[in-house]
């Protein structure tokens, strides 16, 4: 709780980017708290902690991944100087070069700050009129680089849309929509955000993800009172989790978070022995009277 702050301070240095690993056992509301009274606006991968691949005795833990993609730390203090030292080595945060020719040097502070069409402009500018090889071929970088975030977070937020995934495909159009506004490829983000903030199929759809997120966590929360070394509770607490999910599927049909919640179903039917396994309720009309 204390580092909190520390870390938003992180956040917003250009060339830093904080990722939290939520590795703990609370409802959802009071998580929620938390990220609205600190004011946390890096992500927070909730139930990724393990799949993630780090190890920490305690917790919290902070990694450093320096800009060769290697662990340079794990601890959980005396880490700013680390992290000082490589951001020495990023001059043009994002952009993959440490140095570009003179004339396109302008480009790439504006790249660097996030101004994306500035940026292009810039270089735009540059590979037009330049007659040396280097700042032609430095400026087509720049512009290839800022299309190539174009192109990716689009498919990204196109893909998310149709997987159900709205707010993954809401944050990629309101990314492309305020960094990269005044570009032809983001023209239409803006209105493709709006889209989706206004339908209400959309809305319920984000409201059945928290909830089955909400439905988890509690879950989690539940487990710390069962007794692990007790076979029978353990049986017990499987069979409620079989019994939530199914409930949530049915009451959420046809939503992303529905087929999710199926998955888990599947999940804890394999984890159950068969003769343990609640009876499924049947689904539909009752059957009319005489037949």
């Amino acid at each position: 709780m204390r580092q909190l702050p520390h870390m938003n301070d992180l956040a917003a240095k250009p060339g830093v980017h904080v990722v939290t690993l939520y590795a703990q056992v609370h409802q959802l509301e009071e998580v929620e708290e938390i990220v609205t009274k600190n004011g946390i606006k890096y992500p927070i991968a909730m139930d990724s902690f393990w799949e993630a691949g780090f190890e920490a005795p305690v917790l919290p833990n902070v990694w450093i991944v320096g800009v060769d993609g290697k662990v340079l730390f794990s601890g959980r203090s005396d880490y700013d100087t680390i992290i000082e030292s490589e951001l020495a080595k990023v001059k043009y945060p994002g952009l993959g070069k440490a140095a570009v020719h003179k004339e396109v040097e302008a480009a790439a502070k504006a790249f660097g700050e996030g101004k994306y069409a500035e940026a292009y402009k810039l270089a735009e500018a540059v590979y037009d009129n330049t007659e040396d090889e280097t700042a032609e071929a430095d400026a087509n970088y720049i512009m290839e680089r800022i299309d190539d975030r174009l192109g990716t977070l689009t498919v990204r937020a196109e893909t998310a849309e149709v997987m159900k995934n709205y707010r993954l495909a809401m944050s990629c159009w309101e990314i492309l929509a305020t960094n990269y506004k005044g570009l032809d490829d983001a023209v239409e983000a803006a209105a493709r955000l709006k889209k989706l903030a206004d339908d209400k199929t959309v809305q319920n759809e984000v409201a059945a993800k928290r909830e089955l997120l909400k439905l988890m966590m509690s879950l989690d929360v539940y487990f710390q009172d069962v007794d692990e070394t007790d076979a029978e509770k353990v049986i017990e607490f499987r069979k409620k989790c079989l019994g939530e999910y199914r409930t949530f599927a049915e009451k959420y049909k046809g939503t992303g978070a529905a087929d999710n919640a199926n998955d888990l179903v599947k999940v804890f039917e394999g984890l159950l022995p068969e003769e343990t396994k609640p009876e499924e309720k049947p689904v539909g009309k009752p059957p009319e009277e005489g037949k």
